[in-house]
């Protein structure tokens, strides 16, 4: 009844929602530009991107281009500063129907989503952390568990906004912790790949046995 007074409405258009859509409308989602790495994890920009300094790594899905004009701008945004993490977690259950469907990931090698952490601070600021929402939405999909508690990040966190790969590499370096078990293969999940530096620093604290595949809803594009 309340549904039919007050419509649930779309995060990014304001269309009201059909049965089945939740925060975000069909429509949205597929107006995501798709990158389609799932076709080939090895040979991707965001596997390029992070292969050369993370060895463990065996496949980056980045899923859509974190481009002007696209929804996925705006979820990020609505996750990070206004409490509402809900569209960046459909994105990522759309990105994992499409992995799922169309994808050459061996799925049934990974034991658990492992999302990177942010500090605590920042964790008490939000009231959560945005990658494990992402995380919750890839593993719904793909009955996976989210890995919680296993990695921390120190407390001298500073944001990477506007800093070189380089000035990124450096405030970066020690400032993940793995604090648990990690399993001998893993998908590492955060939003949106830039530089990759932090991706590399914090794949740098876990052991080396452990092999990775990275998923994030988004990837920049690099500036030509």
């Amino acid at each position: 009844m309340w549904d039919w007074v007050f419509p649930k409405v779309c995060a990014s258009c304001g269309a009201p929602l059909l049965r089945g859509e939740r925060q975000v409308c069909i429509g949205c989602l597929l107006r995501l530009p798709q990158t389609l790495f799932w076709k080939a994890p090895q040979q991707n920009e965001g596997y390029f991107r992070l292969a050369p300094h993370a060895p463990a790594v065996e496949g980056v899905v980045a899923g859509f281009w974190y481009a002007p004009g696209s929804p996925l701008r705006e979820w990020v945004r609505l996750a990070k500063y206004h409490h509402q993490p809900g569209p960046l977690r459909e994105a990522a259950r759309y990105l994992a129907f499409l992995l799922r469907e169309e994808g050459h990931v061996p799925l049934e090698r990974i034991e658990g989503l492992l999302p990177v952490p942010v500090s605590r601070k920042r964790l008490q600021r939000r009231g959560y952390n945005q990658a494990e929402w992402v995380a919750y939405g890839l593993g719904e999909v793909w009955g996976l568990p989210v890995l919680k508690n296993r990695w921390q990040r120190r407390p001298h966190s500073r944001s990477q906004v506007g800093k070189s790969r380089i000035e990124r590499w450096i405030s970066l370096e020690g400032e993940f912790v793995c604090t648990g078990p990690v399993p001998k293969t893993v998908g590492v999940v955060d939003d949106v790949l830039t530089t990759g530096a932090t991706l590399q620093a914090a794949l740098a604290s876990l052991p080396s046995e452990v092999r990775v595949w990275v998923f994030t809803v988004g990837i920049t594009q690099r500036r030509r």
